[in-house]
């Protein structure tokens, strides 16, 4: 029964010094885990910085597209526009109806252009 004993004491020294030297394999798959994480970041700053300048490019081009149109944002509505018009076939001037209507000269000229189908 001695001999038992020890021999089940030999080999559970045996079997614990045998553990520690097995390598880890929750380790080694952590660390893969980390290194797909930290490589799935920097690819989305690398994207996000990408964004960003494309995203300026874009907002230069609009700026650039819109100093270039000359055409004017128009906010009048149906009735503003009959009475630009109405003066226009009275033979009124461009700037004598934008003064009366509190306009710029490109914005009548433009609803003027727009319009002469009717005015023919």
């Amino acid at each position: 029964m001695g001999y038992v004993i020890i021999a089940l004491f030999v080999l559970s020294i045996a079997l614990l010094g045998l553990s520690f030297s097995q390598r880890d394999h929750y380790k080694e798959l952590e660390q893969e885990v980390e290194q797909l994480s930290i490589s799935a970041m920097q690819e989305i700053y690398k994207m996000k910085k990408k964004m960003r300048v494309f995203e300026e490019e874009l907002l230069q081009s609009e700026t650039s597209q819109f100093s270039q149109n000359t055409q004017p944002v128009l906010h009048f509505d149906y009735y503003t526009k009959k009475q630009i018009l109405t003066k226009y076939e009275q033979g009124m001037s461009i700037s004598d109806i934008a003064k009366s209507e509190n306009a710029t000269t490109e914005e009548v000229t433009f609803i003027i252009e727009q319009n002469k189908r009717e005015l023919s």
